[in-house]
């Protein structure tokens, strides 16, 4: 079996690394494909080869990945996917992308191919360590006949619905991550403001109603003051689009949703969009003249 892996950024070159690791033992064939070349270097030393092109990758693929920033580069890679994927080709598209996009690709895909949102969640670190979760929407049987070359990168593997509803779920985790990441700034600086030590707040948090992912991971990251380099304002912005785009379509009302986008879009303004996504507390630090330190960090 040949499988194709396009995109190896932060998410992508994690993911690649571990499916290597599985093609490898079971005497299949990786190869990978970036705009920068230098990322796929690393995995051609591993045993993978590299691609000169998505045509070419995608030519010879029985199943091919995509890891991508925005739906922009999705569509642009599906210009040269779809007409060269070979007869009963999958594509998993691991991206957090535009339901209304894949929607379109679906509709222009020919007959004989698979297109499976399957986005992931658990950050860089998880793919690192092969320990996200994969959310698809996909018939059953396509879930299943692929499970073991998806446990290669996964460690759980949800099948969320018919085609779109893997977004769909992104979309509505992510949602309850942004909201909670905004919280911690205020959190925090009611804390530093009330004279707390944020190391003793911190502990109480992760030991209470409050805690979750976003608080463990994250405040760390805020009480450090590296505001986790591992993601951008700018994509940090594009979800939450993506999140109120997808509002409208169903027709929710997403109240927290906009105001929490206007903060992300204040943050790019002031920061930049290739700033760590976590200067989103950065701008109530400013606004109130106060960092928010940790004295053992």
């Amino acid at each position: 079996m040949n499988i194709g892996f396009i995109g190896l950024g932060n998410m992508g070159a994690g993911m690649a690394s571990n499916l290597l690791t599985w093609v490898i033992a079971n005497d299949q064939s990786l190869r990978v494909f970036d705009i920068d070349a230098d990322r796929a270097a690393g995995l051609a030393g591993c045993g993978a080869e590299v691609a000169r092109s998505v045509p070419e990758l995608a030519s010879v693929s029985d199943i091919v990945f995509t890891s991508l920033p925005t739906n922009r580069e999705v569509e642009l890679v599906a210009a040269d996917l779809l007409p060269n994927l070979p007869n009963r080709a999958v594509w998993f598209e691991t991206s957090t992308n535009q339901l209304e996009s894949w929607r379109r690709l679906q509709a222009q895909a020919p007959e004989h191919l698979t297109l499976v949102d399957a986005p992931v969640t658990g950050g860089s670190e998880g793919a690192a360590a092969g320990t996200l979760t994969m959310l698809l929407g996909c018939e059953t049987k396509t879930l299943a006949d692929h499970q073991p070359m998806l446990a290669s990168f996964t460690d759980k593997q949800v099948r969320m619905g018919p085609s779109g509803a893997g977004y769909v779920a992104k979309l509505c985790q992510l949602h309850l991550n942004y909201l909670v990441a905004l919280g911690i700034g205020e959190a925090l600086m009611l804390g530093a403001k009330g004279n707390l030590d944020l190391d003793t707040l911190y502990e109480v948090l992760t030991k209470s109603c409050a805690q979750s992912y976003v608080v463990d991971s994250y405040i760390p990251r805020v009480l450090d003051g590296s505001y986790d380099p591992s993601f951008t304002l700018g994509l940090a912005h594009k979800d939450m689009s993506l999140i109120a785009q997808l509002g409208a379509q169903l027709e929710v009302p997403l109240e927290l949703a906009d105001k929490v986008l206007e903060s992300y879009q204040d943050a790019v303004n002031r920061f930049g969009a290739e700033q760590p996504h976590l200067q989103i507390v950065k701008r109530i630090e400013d606004d109130t003249d106060t960092s928010l330190r940790s004295e053992s960090l």
